[in-house]
């Protein structure tokens, strides 16, 4: 899998976010909806965007382990992104669909209807646009190693699994000093993950 020690340059173009888009620090989740693990880390996400404020960022990346259930909620959360309610469908589908294990399509269209969505534009996107989205955007994820879920990667360095606040502030607190000290130097804010994490980091695993 991916060494720990070493910059990953992920791209994060044309996939979902909440948080500062020019955070100092980019956060890439890989996660799929069928995932334990990936939910029980939720709360960690949340501590971050609270505790960091404006300095950090969380990209989500699609990544399907299990295809028969996994699927479709994730070209749903696709759908949403591309109009604009990435997170009140990430949020209801972990709500909705998660907890309830409730993945079929039906129940997917009225967690759009919930969450304000086009559902003409919806039916469309799930049928092409976010099909082909999901497996691109899981490409990418495989590239750098992404074996399972969750995986993490902080300005470019891995950390697996769901792993405790202290483990994601160890790295960010580290990651935020060199930020920091780039842009006293002169690089802009809004694109140091760009410049200095994909620009330089490893192209693939």
């Amino acid at each position: 899998g991916p060494d720990p020690s070493k910059t990953y340059g992920f791209p994060v173009d044309d996939m979902p976010a909440v948080g500062n888009p020019g955070a100092l620090i980019t956060v890439v989740k890989a996660y799929e909806y069928a995932c334990p693990f990936c939910e029980k880390v939720r709360p960690t996400e949340d501590a971050l965007l609270k505790d960091y404020g404006d300095k950090v960022r969380i990209v989500y990346a699609p990544f399907v382990v299990h295809p028969q259930v996994a699927t479709l909620p994730q070209q749903a959360a696709c759908a949403g992104y591309k109009q604009g309610k990435f997170k009140q469908m990430n949020d209801l589908l972990w709500e909705k669909a998660y907890k309830t294990r409730q993945f079929e399509a039906a129940n997917l269209e009225s967690i759009a209807k919930e969450a304000g969505l086009d559902m003409n534009k919806y039916a469309a996107d799930m049928k092409d646009g976010c099909v082909k989205w999901v497996t691109e955007k899981q490409s990418v994820a495989t590239a750098f190693g992404v074996g399972a879920t969750p995986a993490f990667f902080i300005n470019g360095r891995f950390l697996s699994g769901a792993q405790p606040l202290p483990a994601f502030k160890a790295i960010i607190d580290e990651e935020l000093k060199k930020a920091e000290a780039a842009v006293a130097a002169g690089t802009p804010a809004a694109s140091y993950y760009q410049t200095a994490i994909v620009a330089k980091g490893l192209k693939k695993l």
